[in-house]
């Protein structure tokens, strides 16, 4: 093998495909790329066995080949180089980079022995700007469970049905959903997504309006096609919980605020709710909702904080706890100005949502208060 690249897309494309390389492995070629060079084009894969990705661009190739070398050790290469152009070349079981002042070698692992990306025929698909699923991601990625016990919680149901895209993520004390209209007729499907797929989709996604991203799954496996770059992941098995029962459908109480004012004094205030150590969880911030606003307040070992929010109230006055974070990340990822918060009881799941917008919901248990 024998190319030259320009190494501003080389070092693209390595870190594009560097987040699908297995780094606790029994397999040592699996912390390798897969390079392959024909036909003018240089194509960079990797695979952990879940989730493999693929991309390519093109470049001077003057001998076709193929080799795989530890992508650590060439990404830290061709980081530390200034060079416009670089020339590659596998001769003799070894990987050289050439640049205008240096030569690297790097050992080769046989490129037969790596394991191929599955071939699989797509049974549906669906294509959107790329900027609008990186946006769904966004809004709802943080819900997804990280507990390994609830392995079907570990990624967000992503599914079409009546031509609206939906994500959702669930992880046991909350809900995140966001939704999209296809213009396009588009057939019904669901899969979960795992959330390491989406955390990686996230990065590589684009936020300009001409770029798109086609989805597509079958029984066992998604496809996601983004320009040059590919990604192919398993399907997480299993049924999903049934969401829809869980959205408050009515409330007792909502509330009209301003959503920074809400978020910069839950994050004031949360400052205060430190870890017990002695019972092994934090203080909740308690939220008072009357007739003037809010009030939200918390008690822990640190001390003791209260901010008054001013805010539009509708029904009965109550008081209720929250884990501070899950309100946090919720409100982080909504743009709207204002927000609702609606409430049934201080037991009861409460919803969040944007005034003006009906794309995006949130749900989230409260904490039982402690009575005194």
């Amino acid at each position: 093998m024998n190319i030259k690249c320009d190494l501003k897309e080389l070092i693209n494309g390595l870190n594009i495909v560097s987040k699908t390389t297995s780094s606790k492995t029994t397999m040592p070629i699996l912390e390798g790329v897969l390079i392959e060079a024909y036909q003018n084009t240089l194509k960079l894969i990797t695979n952990d066995l879940e989730i493999g990705s693929e991309h390519f661009f093109e470049c001077n190739v003057l001998e076709e080949g193929k080799t795989v070398v530890d992508i650590k050790m060439l990404n830290e290469i061709v980081r530390k180089i200034e060079d416009e152009t670089v020339e590659i070349s596998v001769t003799d079981n070894v990987f050289t980079l050439k640049s205008i002042n240096g030569i690297f070698k790097l050992a080769v692992m046989n490129p037969n022995e790596y394991p191929k990306l599955p071939v699989f025929d797509v049974d549906n698909t669906v294509e959107l700007e790329q900027r609008v699923f990186k946006d769904m991601i966004k809004r709802t990625l943080f819900s997804v469970s990280n507990d390994e016990n609830r392995p079907i919680y570990n990624g967000a149901l992503v599914k079409v049905e009546d031509n609206i895209l939906t994500i959702v993520a669930i992880d046991g004390f909350r809900l995140s959903l966001r939704k999209s209209l296809s213009e396009k007729n588009i057939n019904n499907f669901k899969a979960i997504i795992p959330g390491k797929v989406l955390s990686e989709l996230l990065k590589i996604l684009s936020d300009s309006e001409d770029e798109f991203v086609k989805i597509g799954v079958n029984k066992n496996q998604a496809l996601f096609e983004m320009g040059n770059s590919i990604i192919i992941s398993r399907i997480i098995e299993g049924e999903f919980l049934n969401y829809n029962t869980i959205i408050p459908e009515t409330s007792e109480t909502r509330v009209r605020v301003k959503t920074k004012s809400l978020l910069d004094s839950f994050e004031r205030v949360a400052l205060f709710a430190k870890e017990n150590k002695e019972k092994d969880k934090k203080s909740p911030v308690k939220m008072n909702i009357g007739i003037d606003g809010i009030v939200l307040s918390c008690v822990s070992e640190t001390g003791d904080a209260k901010e008054v929010i001013t805010a539009l109230v509708e029904g009965k006055e109550i008081e209720i706890g929250f884990n501070p974070r899950y309100v946090i990340e919720a409100l982080k990822v909504i743009d709207d100005p204002e927000v609702y918060v609606e409430f049934n009881s201080s037991i009861s799941p409460v919803l969040i949502k944007p005034i003006v917008s009906n794309e995006f919901i949130y749900v989230v248990l409260p904490i039982k208060l402690r009575q005194d």
